[in-house]
């Protein structure tokens, strides 16, 4: 039966299946899993592009550019050529920087037979430098040794900085993503491995992404769906703790207005990320253990060669907008974007991007 299904079923219908499968899946995972750390791989969150960032977030049923590897690989089938992203984003007033680099191209080839395909590449990296260790100097700054260490005795620290230890964090994530158009339906998927290292501790990890991209399912309306660490996602730390990545749901929608009069377009963009780590009032809205945060993102393009965006993103208030610009040079287009003060502290995070079509 699975082989009638897989040769003669409508495209349609196999995609259906397809969805069931990976809802049931992501739902399995979630529940099987009730004790995952939180924010375990945090640093992935936000994925790649200015362009992404200044949409607040709302790019799943986009994803037309290499950084289509994070938010829905099943957009790298609409690649009409090699194309190279690299990013570089200044978190809360430099104190973190984050790197990302995407590379994506078309495919002669197609694993499961379908009209067009893509392949892509990416790279995120999260990191802290010169982070201050003073673990080891605590038998010298107690001078009453009552294994605590007072306001007066913190002082000592100004007499020892020349034996104050700098460490990093750094955080590292690898993409190896295909996309392949079945019919109507564009299909994804990506394998991430990842690893982080804080000091001298260090953790390894390997998940699963998986993602569907149906262009114009009503009129001009695209609809995106990815469901991030489908399978778990394990992190294993030199330490000898393990930590847990629960899926995700991430739906999106995505309505394209060109405007031939003005020589211009709109794109008006939205995604729900869905979690079921019990988040509460960390996140946007809240269903008991479930909770979501609302993207949204709207762009206006002028003869394809001048683009102005705004967003929000997971909130109405003004540390949730988005902003940005960007501009097309040939086969160059540079993208910029802004992000709200997030943690409160009066520091706000810029993102730039450059993209290259060859």
């Amino acid at each position: 039966m699975v082989n009638a299904l897989s040769c003669h079923a409508p495209v349609g219908r196999r995609v259906g299946w397809l969805v069931g499968l990976c809802c049931w899946l992501l739902l399995l995972s979630s529940a099987g899993e009730a004790r995952a750390d939180k924010y375990a791989g945090e640093f992935m969150l936000g994925g790649g592009g200015a362009r992404a960032m200044a949409l607040g977030g709302a790019f799943t049923a986009v994803a037309d550019d290499p950084s289509a590897v994070f938010w829905n690989p099943a957009g790298l089938t609409a690649m009409p050529t090699r194309q190279l992203l690299l990013m570089h984003e200044e978190r809360f007033g430099g104190l973190v920087d984050r790197d990302f680099a995407a590379y994506a191209q078309p495919v002669s080839w197609a694993l499961l037979g379908g009209e067009a395909a893509g392949f892509g590449l990416a790279l995120i990296r999260l990191g802290i430098d010169d982070i201050p260790v003073t673990a080891h100097l605590f038998s010298q700054l107690d001078v009453n040794g009552d294994a605590q260490i007072s306001d007066e005795e913190s002082l000592g620290l100004f007499e020892l900085q020349d034996q104050i230890v700098y460490k990093s964090d750094s955080e590292v994530a690898l993409f190896v993503s295909y996309g392949e158009q079945r019919g109507d339906w564009r299909l994804g998927g990506s394998l991430k491995l990842i690893r982080q290292s804080v000091a001298d501790e260090s953790s390894f990890g390997i998940g699963l992404d998986a993602a569907l991209l149906r262009p114009r399912v009503w009129r001009n309306l695209d609809f995106g769906l990815k469901l991030q660490d489908v399978t778990t996602t394990y992190l294993s730390w030199s330490t000898g703790k393990n930590e847990v990545i629960v899926p995700a749901l991430v739906p999106g929608l995505a309505w394209r207005q060109p405007l031939p009069a003005w020589h211009a377009g709109v794109l008006l963009a939205g995604a729900l990320e869905t979690r079921f780590e019990d988040y509460g009032d960390a996140d946007q809205f809240a269903w008991g253990s479930v909770s979501a945060n609302l993207h949204l993102g709207l762009e206006l393009d002028l003869r394809e060669r001048v683009f102005l965006r705004g967003g929000f993103d997971s909130g109405f208030g003004s540390d949730d907008l988005t902003a940005g610009a960007g501009f097309r040079l040939d086969f160059l287009t540079v993208d910029y974007a802004y992000g709200g003060d997030k943690l409160g502290i009066d520091e706000v995070s810029h993102r730039i991007s450059v993209t290259a079509r060859f």
